[in-house]
């Protein structure tokens, strides 16, 4: 299980204020003398949408969803959406260049960033441009405050990122999205 902790100056009264990142795992056991936590949730981002600059060889794809993020009796985040493909069917084009979308980091819950595509004109009826995959949506953020047991064991699910969509002919692939995470604060 992926956890990290910052323990800061203690406050008046004698408590320090805990806070844990969890980035893996699927359970979290409440530490002795706690008894009420605060949770923040990040989905999933989704992953970015590829392109391709002409029909040969097939069309590009959508990025995928990113997943939801749970923790037991908390408000779940959702995973972003998936960005959309973007795909031209305009026959043989003079010249093309591409670059793949950009994959994010890990336990972020960014949404992946669409392929992008250029073209030169290809003859007298066609017209050059550029095309873009739609970037991932960003994975939502969701924070609760829950009443706990110490000692308790909570289930817990990190979404993960979305897949990134595929490149077309002469086309680019989207980026995958990031990873969410959950932060656990509580005082003791």
């Amino acid at each position: 299980m992926g956890i990290s902790t910052l323990n800061p100056a203690a406050v008046a009264g004698g408590k320090i204020l805990k806070k844990v990142t969890l980035t893996s795992g699927t359970s979290y056991t409440v530490p002795a003398g706690v008894t009420d936590i605060n949770v923040t949730l990040v989905g999933g981002g989704g992953g970015g949408g590829g392109t391709t600059s002409r029909s040969v060889g097939g069309a590009s794809s959508a990025g995928g969803a990113g997943g939801t993020t749970t923790f037991t009796g908390a408000t779940s985040a959702t995973g972003g959406d998936g960005g959309a493909n973007c795909n031209w069917n305009d026959g043989v084009n003079a010249g093309y260049g591409q670059r793949s979308g950009v994959s994010q980091l890990a336990n972020t819950g960014l949404g992946g960033i669409g392929g992008w595509n250029i073209q030169g004109a290809g003859g007298s009826t066609q017209n050059g441009g550029t095309n873009f995959g739609s970037n991932g949506g960003n994975g939502q953020i969701i924070s609760s405050t829950l009443t706990v047991t110490a000692g308790s064991s909570i289930g817990y699910s990190i979404g993960s990122g979305g897949s990134a969509g595929s490149a077309g002919a002469y086309g680019a692939s989207g980026g995958a999205g990031g990873s969410g995470k959950i932060e656990i604060e509580y005082w003791v």
